[in-house]
């Protein structure tokens, strides 16, 4: 095949080879403060919880609260907060959706049992899923996406305002991912402050861009007891590098810092689990197993072997219920 004489592409993996990831260090607190740096993290400190109840919904299996959090910088986050109608204290589930279906989806709320049926079947219900087995889940809406949108929207049905929010922050010198995460933080914060809740810090989990939120976070915050990460762990190089994403998913510096296999290590040795599906389109399958060994080497080190896996399965782009409740049920 010949190359184009004006073409990119080689520069481009020369720069990737290029760059100058660290090795995962015996003591991860310093690539821990990088990642926050160059997510606009750093030196920043989290509001003291204020939390305002909006609506409390009885479901057949639970009730529905919808909580205003502040996070700081007249911001506010919306939470549906899951909480089961056996007796308490519950364990505490963080639950990130990603762009597609969307939260009220996620938490079990449909137009009709047509389309219930359809996307329970697909185990897009993953909040609810979980908020049936006993816990208590806390849905956070993410920045860009559902309510919480910029000026500037795109995407035809499924609206969402990634693009805006990634440039604008980018040239503030901060990320989408970060205020994300922050987001997270606030919200992990509000639900251990919660009379009901059982104490031993929380369990987090997402698919896709909540996937990718579930996973920054629990490297950020040692507050995350236990994690799955559905359909977003692979390198960089073989997903967001050679497939079209969306801009919430590019993080200036990145690069120079670690692959995603060094940033999940660093959840070592807290229980992490990455559900995948062997024919994820988006997401390729081989750059998952690739950056899973790095974090099968990190938890061997930390003595904790066990406590990281790679449970595939064989679909695509999906999340799976059972495993994920199944990996819940064994850590929390």
């Amino acid at each position: 095949m010949t190359i184009p004489p004006f073409a990119l592409q080689r520069h481009l993996d020369a720069l990737y080879d290029a760059c100058r990831r660290r090795p995962i260090p015996a003591e991860p607190d310093s690539l821990r403060d990088a990642f926050r740096n160059i997510l606009g993290l750093a030196g920043r400190r989290l509001p003291t919880v204020s939390a305002e109840m909006l609506s409390a919904v009885d479901r057949p299996n639970h009730t529905e609260e919808k909580i205003r959090l502040s996070a700081g910088e007249d911001v506010s986050i919306p939470v549906f907060v899951l909480v089961p109608k056996s007796r308490p204290p519950y364990r505490p589930v963080l639950v990130f959706p990603g762009h597609e279906p969307g939260i009220q989806y996620c938490i079990g709320n449909f137009p009709d049992p047509e389309t219930a049926q359809i996307h329970r079947t697909a185990n897009d219900n993953y909040a609810e899923h979980l908020a049936g087995c006993g816990y208590l889940v806390g849905a956070a809406e993410q920045r860009g996406l559902g309510e919480r949108l910029a000026g500037q929207v795109s995407g035809g049905e499924q609206k969402r305002s990634c693009r805006e929010l990634s440039f604008t922050y980018m040239m503030a010198g901060r990320s989408l991912m970060g205020e994300r995460c922050w987001d997270g933080m606030v919200a992990a914060s509000y639900l251990l402050s919660r009379p009901d809740v059982a104490p031993g810090g929380l369990g987090a989990t997402g698919h896709s861009g909540g996937g990718a939120t579930a996973l920054w976070l629990a490297a950020l915050d040692e507050r995350i007891r236990t994690v799955v990460v559905s359909g977003y762990f692979c390198s960089f190089r073989e997903s967001i590098l050679s497939i079209s994403h969306c801009e919430c998913n590019y993080i200036p510096g990145i690069l120079n810092l670690s692959e995603m296999g060094g940033l999940a290590a660093l959840i070592a040795p807290r229980p992490l689990c990455i559900v995948h599906g062997r024919q994820d389109p988006i997401f390729p399958y081989s750059g998952t197993v690739r950056e899973f060994e790095t974090v099968r080497r990190a938890y061997e080190r930390s003595g904790a072997p066990e406590a990281c896996r790679l449970a595939d399965h064989p679909g695509g782009h999906e999340y799976r219920n059972s495993l994920s409740q199944a990996w819940l049920d064994r850590w929390m």
